[in-house]
């Protein structure tokens, strides 16, 4: 029974290691991965904007009806 070649297979993992490496760091360098980060990011602060203004545009309709409902309750209680 042969044994098998153990320094083959470090060779390969520590090559396919590098390999991976090497193309994080391109895309590190190209500022493709930052650039996804910073789109989701403008994504998600255009959102809450959105959000702000209809509470900002709608919050004392809100609030009037609150206020109508617990006026009822206080009334018929």
């Amino acid at each position: 029974m042969q044994k098998p070649n153990l320094g083959l297979n470090r060779r390969l993992k520590s090559t396919r290691r590098r390999v991976a490496g090497s193309a994080l760091l391109r895309r590190l360098r190209s500022g493709t991965l930052g650039q996804g980060m910073v789109e989701y990011s403008l994504i998600l602060m255009l959102v809450a904007l959105v959000v702000l203004v209809i509470f900002i545009l709608v919050g004392h309709r809100v609030s009037d009806l609150y206020s109508n409902i617990d006026n009822g309750f206080a009334s018929t209680g």
